[in-house]
């Protein structure tokens, strides 16, 4: 009455652990257990390494570390993946196996109930579809019948990008990407918005938050201000504009919000695929902002917006 998933999962973990080793050039998949005096002597490396790691991060600066690593453990994506969404403070971009999905339900809604705001496009297989309680995982959920790589994205900051069996295959030569740099964030999260979320079929969309409502992250913003719209509302906002190029701000209050540029939720409005910004009706005229502190910033509108808050029109 064990899964074979879990099964998987245990042996990955033994020879993560280098106590067994795996040989795949027969069938069945046959483990051995590596004679104890190996497997001891590997430990006492491994301990002295830690020893050493431990030493080298009390003394090094907090930000250092690798920008990207790669990595072939199936436990360690999970886990760097879990520790992703436990840190996530504003949003969560996932591309991801259905199956995957139900096995982070958890840290899913946790981060939801801390504020994140989740994308999920959960793919093949998708026969656990019916496991997952899409409104307790995710804000917006889509589903796309192929398998495209692995994508983690938090907060435009860190994440996983990896071939889709690193979670799905059998143990193997399958590996993933895990990034700490916003810049690599950043094109990772404009493969997903501009190739695979436009794939995908709607399968769940939360409620626009109530009104009103002040976001420190303007796609966050511009996904509920699509949703009031679409239910036939007038916006307004009071929002701290920010000229990129002149590196100067001004404050706006209830300034009119006049159009929605986006492609997460509904009907797509949006000119080119990573374009994610509101439009307000100023004295001077109309501007369009995007959302500035991410890996890539609004080069497109020239303006960024940041404490933002919408009020019903």
């Amino acid at each position: 009455d064990i899964s074979q998933g879990y099964v998987y999962e245990i042996a990955e973990a033994l020879v993560d652990r280098d106590l067994v080793t795996v040989d795949e050039t027969v069938s069945p998949t046959v483990l051995r257990a590596r004679p104890p005096e190996e497997a001891l002597g590997t430990l006492s490396s491994r301990l002295e390494a830690l020893r050493e790691g431990v030493e080298s991060l009390y003394t090094a600066p907090a930000d250092s570390g690798a920008a990207v690593e790669i990595v072939h453990s199936r436990a360690t994506v999970r886990n760097r993946i879990q520790r992703s969404l436990a840190d996530a403070t504003e949003e969560a971009v996932l591309v991801a196996p259905t199956p995957e999905a139900s096995h982070l339900e958890d840290e899913l809604a946790a981060a939801r109930d801390r504020g994140v705001f989740v994308y999920l496009l959960a793919v093949t297989p998708l026969s656990a579809a019916g496991a997952v309680d899409w409104p307790v995982a995710a804000d917006v959920v889509r589903t796309w019948d192929a398998a495209p790589p692995v994508t983690v994205i938090v907060d435009e900051r860190r994440g996983i990008f990896g071939h889709h069996g690193i979670l799905t295959g059998r143990h193997g030569d399958d590996y993933a990407l895990s990034f700490s740099q916003r810049e690599v964030a950043g094109g990772f999260l404009g493969n997903v918005v501009a190739n695979f979320w436009p794939m995908g079929t709607e399968r769940h969309v939360t409620d626009a938050d109530p009104l009103p409502a002040a976001y420190d992250h303007l796609r966050t913003a511009a996904t509920n201000a699509a949703l009031h719209r679409a239910a036939g509302r007038d916006l307004l906002a009071d929002v701290t504009l920010v000229d990129i190029e002149a590196d100067t701000e001004e404050r706006h209050e209830r300034a009119p919000v006049v159009g929605v540029r986006q492609n997460l939720v509904g009907e797509p409005t949006n000119d080119f695929p990573m374009e994610n910004s509101l439009v307000f009706e100023l004295p001077s005229g109309r501007v369009a902002a995007g959302n500035v502190g991410g890996g890539i910033g609004p080069f497109y509108e020239g303006y960024g917006a940041r404490s933002l808050t919408l009020y019903s029109g």
